[in-house]
């Protein structure tokens, strides 16, 4: 096994796992091996995390979690919990990543307040695409079973992460009669279901069953919960139809300012041309502006504001080309990986507007 210190002083850097956004593991201690001696479990799950890190760090999300869950069927230590939710979180296993969170939560020593407010977050991002169980059995020592798999014996203390839709529960008891009950679970739903047996004598199924709402918050179990039935893969979502709705509208906006401004210069160099102020040019025959008499000055004002508004809605059109192109390039690749994102706001600024834009890849 591996000493529980290494194990602590790796846990010490989790922060570097949550926190930065190229390397999104961490470091393993290095343990000591005897040459030649055989190699124990802990030797060969250090091993194991390692590929894992390796992986993760190329990205490789499913050579990743293999390696982690190698390493975690040899030690189940808080730090390998912590990266084998990650990839799993990655590769849409959703109720896996609640588990080995939870576990996560449950165990870490030495770790700061802000990863695990982290790891809080990214087990509400699990559970959003799961649903919750939380089992009361009327008597102790009932074998509880979930679709037929079991997940314990009563009491079951904390919750039980499933998968959405129709799901089968059912309390046995030697001696009594199983106790059965079906309940319909969407994707984020947290539900309580009571089993009761009959005291002292056997009950029929379906007989004394009782479902009430539960609580929203998580309650942490003390021990991992058995896994009830395998979690597809989802893979990462697609583009965001409401940001492609948004930065079409918005290209569509910028674009119609940058005519409206148009306009309006167009408007205010006629004010100053010959035709609206007869011996208009006449005011810049000097090569200089003499800005000689009202005539001059009204002249002169309308072609410094036709200028500068040329000047404005030329860069309004460039923004609404850039701001389009973005919304198409996003429409078409900004789904192939879930961590992408483009962010699209206006900005103000003397004496026009504009668009910024950013993104991550």
């Amino acid at each position: 096994m591996l000493a529980t210190s290494g194990w602590r002083a790796a846990g010490a850097a989790l922060g570097v796992f949550f926190c930065a956004a190229t390397v999104e593991t961490v470091a393993l201690a290095q343990t000591q091996d005897t040459p030649g001696a055989p190699r124990d479990d802990g030797a060969r799950a250090a091993d194991s995390y390692r590929k894992g890190v390796e992986a993760a760090k190329a990205r490789r999300w499913l050579d990743a979690h293999a390696a982690y869950l190698e390493a975690w069927r040899l030690e189940q230590h808080f730090q390998i919990a912590a990266n084998l939710a990650r990839a799993e979180l990655k590769l849409g296993k959703h109720r896996d990543a609640a588990e080995h969170i939870s576990f996560f939560l449950r165990e870490a020593e030495g770790v700061s307040e802000l990863d695990r407010t982290l790891a809080r977050q990214m087990l509400d991002e699990a559970r959003a695409k799961i649903a919750t169980l939380t089992l009361v059995v009327s008597r102790p020592g009932a074998t509880v079973l979930i679709d037929g798999v079991p997940v314990g014996t009563s009491p079951l203390e904390g919750e039980l992460y499933v998968e959405p839709g129709e799901r089968r529960i059912e309390a046995r008891l030697q001696g009594e009669s199983p106790v059965q009950s079906s309940v319909a679970l969407a994707p984020g739903a947290s539900q309580q279901v009571a089993l009761r047996f009959a005291a002292g004598a056997p009950v029929e199924r379906d007989a004394a069953v009782e479902r009430t709402a539960a609580p929203a918050a998580a309650v942490q179990p003390r021990t991992p919960p058995r896994r009830p039935s395998a979690a597809p893969d989802r893979g990462a979502a697609g583009p965001s139809m409401a940001l492609v709705a948004t930065g079409g509208a918005a290209t569509g906006l910028a674009l119609g300012t940058a005519i409206v401004v148009r306009v309006i210069a167009d408007r205010s160099e006629r004010a100053g041309s010959n035709a609206a102020v007869p011996g208009a040019d006449s005011c810049y025959a000097s090569g200089h502006t003499p800005l000689q008499g009202a005539p001059c000055r009204v002249v002169d004002r309308h072609r410094v504001d036709a200028a500068r508004l040329y000047n404005v809605s030329t860069g309004v059109f460039a923004a609404a080309g850039v701001l389009g192109a973005a919304t198409v390039g996003y429409a078409l690749y900004g789904g192939s990986r879930a961590d992408r994102g483009v962010t699209i706001a206006p900005v103000a600024f003397a004496p026009g507007a504009g668009v910024s834009l950013s993104a991550r890849w």
